[in-house]
């Protein structure tokens, strides 16, 4: 099996109650091969204290304002020296095993640039996780099907295809990921779980905000009237969605749809800790001879 080296990228700012346990996830990979490299933005509240203490064993670490965080990623892909690249926010981790997955999924499908996994969302309100189905690339054109805390990409793509566009605030992940898709770069899905994501980023919240990039995508990468088809649709649902909220029946929404629509895998319940999901998963008969999109 081939032994190639990545290279993490951790982005944070004013992240003091999150990053250690996100640094913990990469320190223990199972996984030897890597070099750490952790972004800050000029964090003011003990995050640069917590992550001192673990300098010894990072590759590179900068603190200095940025133009935000898809400026942030750039900066981290920039400096790192891997083969394969993953970016990991300081709310995200890793499982123990995602990254000695990556390498064999790697060394079937060396022609792939793109390796992506599943996540597991964790809901602290409700006190729940849930595994949702694999992505697919195919339906990037439509939304942001995969999710990028799961994502790993070879350093050669970043090369060829650039890095992400700074100009967006949100979905700059999405815009550079259907921008491989539609360039033809080969993506490879991995049906395990590769990442905990705390369901409490600014995409997972509606706001006019999120609608205007999510809008400004399609009009990027669709001919003029099939984005606005999407763009109204969109709109639509964002309403929707407000009027769920302000009557309190999201949350009946929510369990529908992920049941009914988003067709939930594995779930179970949040007890504060990680290691009992990574148990549970580890148990989990997962499929391993995935085809590539």
């Amino acid at each position: 099996m081939n032994t190639p080296f990545f290279s993490i990228v951790t982005v944070c700012l004013n992240a003091a109650s999150t990053v250690e346990k996100t640094i913990g996830s990469v320190l223990n990979q199972s996984y030897p091969n890597w070099e750490y490299i952790i972004v800050d933005g000029g964090s003011t509240d003990g995050t640069l204290e917590i992550i001192e203490e673990y300098k010894p064993r990072l590759a590179r670490v900068i603190s200095e304002p940025d133009k935000g965080i898809y400026d942030a990623f750039n900066k981290g892909v920039t400096l790192s020296t891997g083969d394969i690249v993953g970016i990991l926010n300081a709310d995200d981790q890793y499982a123990p095993w995602a990254l000695s997955t990556v390498v064999e999924s790697a060394s079937i499908h060396p022609e792939c640039g793109v390796f992506y996994g599943k996540l597991a969302f964790i809901d602290e309100a409700l006190r729940k996780w849930t595994v949702y189905p694999l992505g697919d690339p195919s339906r990037l054109l439509n939304y942001a099907s995969i999710p990028h805390p799961s994502v790993f990409v070879r350093r050669n793509v970043y090369k060829k295809y650039g890095l992400f566009d700074n100009n967006y605030s949100i979905v700059g992940d999405w815009d550079f990921l259907l921008r491989l898709y539609l360039e033809g770069e080969r993506f490879c899905p991995i049906d395990r779980v590769l990442t905990a994501f705390a369901n409490s980023g600014l995409s997972s919240t509606p706001s006019r905000r999120l609608l205007r990039e999510n809008q400004k995508v399609y009009f990027r990468y669709l001919d003029f009237m099939s984005a606005v088809k999407k763009a109204l649709r969109l709109e639509l649902k964002f309403w929707g969605r407000k009027a769920l909220d302000v009557s309190g029946t999201y949350g009946i929404y929510s369990r529908y749809r992920d049941r009914h629509i988003l067709q939930v895998e594995l779930l179970g319940t949040y007890v504060g800790s990680l290691e009992d999901i990574w148990s549970a998963l580890e148990k989990h008969d997962w499929k391993h001879d995935c085809k590539y999109g």
